[in-house]
């Protein structure tokens, strides 16, 4: 389990720096903005 865990980190790490196709970039700003809605920061 913890390995599995180690993975996902090296895998959300490695990912979310390198250069992302549309579809991936869209993906990752509407997370990020569901997160700026919980903590309600704007921008």
């Amino acid at each position: 389990m913890v390995i599995f865990l180690f993975g996902v980190v090296v895998g959300i790490v490695v990912g979310w720096n390198l250069p992302q196709p549309p579809w991936a970039k869209d993906a990752q700003d509407k997370v990020t903005n569901l997160f700026k809605g919980f903590t309600g920061k704007k921008g």
